[in-house]
């Protein structure tokens, strides 16, 4: 006979699946600068919830909030560039063992943002780049192509949007 234990199911759960000592980075691809509250940041905001329940260590970083230069080179300074701030965001990349990116979809597409830092992390991964600096998830320093999005309306009610307006009462 088991005895009677004042934990819910999901904390059970939550004890018997634990990730103690791995690091995720959350790289946050809005358009919207700190501290203006985006959709996107809301998203982050539950999901990094559910991994640090589990034992996770959790960062993140709004790629908008720096001055990343364009382009498929690990420094871009070295190629015309006045100012990169990839060279030191990347080093937190290679430090975590999970990597979310995370943006809008706008018109079907990735947002220029997400473009950009999927360009950066693409041109680090080149084989040209020295592989201590180069991403090795899965074998693989290149992203995944396959990305879980989520669209105002059609995955939920808008009102699941931390910035969304409740919607009006039918008939007023």
């Amino acid at each position: 006979m088991t005895q009677p234990t004042s934990q819910t199911a999901d904390e059970r759960d939550d004890a018997a699946w634990r990730y103690d000592g791995l690091r995720a980075l959350y790289i946050n691809c809005t358009l919207k600068r700190s501290p203006e509250r985006s959709h996107t940041q809301g998203l982050i905001d539950r999901s990094r919830q559910i991994m640090e329940r589990h034992g996770v260590a959790v960062s993140e970083l709004r790629a908008v909030d720096h001055e990343i230069a364009t382009g498929v080179w690990p420094d871009m300074t070295e190629h015309g560039w006045d100012r990169d701030a990839w060279p030191q965001l990347f080093p937190q990349v290679l430090a975590a063992d999970i990597l979310v990116l995370c943006g809008p979809i706008w018109l079907g597409d990735n947002s220029s943002v997400m473009k950009l830092v999927t360009e950066r992390l693409y041109g680090c991964s080149h084989p040209a780049t020295p592989s201590r600096r180069r991403p090795t998830p899965a074998g693989s320093g290149r992203p995944a192509p396959a990305r879980p999005i989520w669209i105002p309306g059609r995955a939920g009610r808008r009102t699941t949007s931390p910035t969304a307006t409740p919607p009006s009462p039918p008939g007023t």
